[in-house]
């Protein structure tokens, strides 16, 4: 009988190249999704199964689809649009993956928007033919602070602090 040949480092590249684009994509389904407001939308993405979420705004550990709709219901009034910043993929079969990284989230109403940023991952596997999400962390960066914002009618001048401040901290 033959030995299962270990997979090399090439294949292991190629799956986590095939796997980044669907991690990309459910990544979109989920930050589209709370676009919507509807909670029910965001918590459906979740799996009802051996569920283990972490949220970044709740000191609860939720592990059940009502505490994760209650979770939503709050979470969408903060008008929360995430944008990934740094991200990895590390496959786990064809059905599972798992996703972390780096996140910036703007929250607060169109006049007054706040960045966070945050760490995340998300472990995201087949279930019961679709992918869900069986694991979510999410943390705030520690000492992370808001990017100060230049008044709408700044001048260049006045943007010009804002700007080397931000740069720095990007930097840094």
């Amino acid at each position: 009988s033959a030995v299962p040949k270990a997979p090399s480092a090439a294949d292991e590249e190629a799956e986590n190249e095939a796997m980044y684009p669907l991690a990309q994509e459910n990544f979109k389904r989920w930050n589209d999704a709370l676009q919507t407001k509807d909670y029910k939308k965001v918590a459906a993405l979740y799996s009802n199964k051996d569920l283990s979420f972490l949220p970044t705004v709740s000191p609860k550990f939720i592990k059940d689809a009502k505490n994760t709709e209650d979770y939503f219901t709050e979470f969408c009034k903060k008008l929360p649009d995430g944008t990934i910043t740094a991200d990895d993929v590390q496959p786990y079969g064809e059905d599972a993956y798992l996703h972390t990284g780096m996140y910036t989230f703007m929250t607060g109403p169109p006049s007054d928007r706040q960045p966070v940023e945050a760490r995340f991952s998300y472990m995201w596997r087949i279930v019961d033919g679709q992918w869900k999400i069986v694991h979510h962390h999410s943390s705030a960066v520690p000492g992370a602070p808001a990017a100060p914002a230049a008044p709408a009618d700044a001048t260049v001048e006045e943007m010009y602090p804002v700007a080397q401040d931000n740069f720095k901290r990007w930097n840094d």
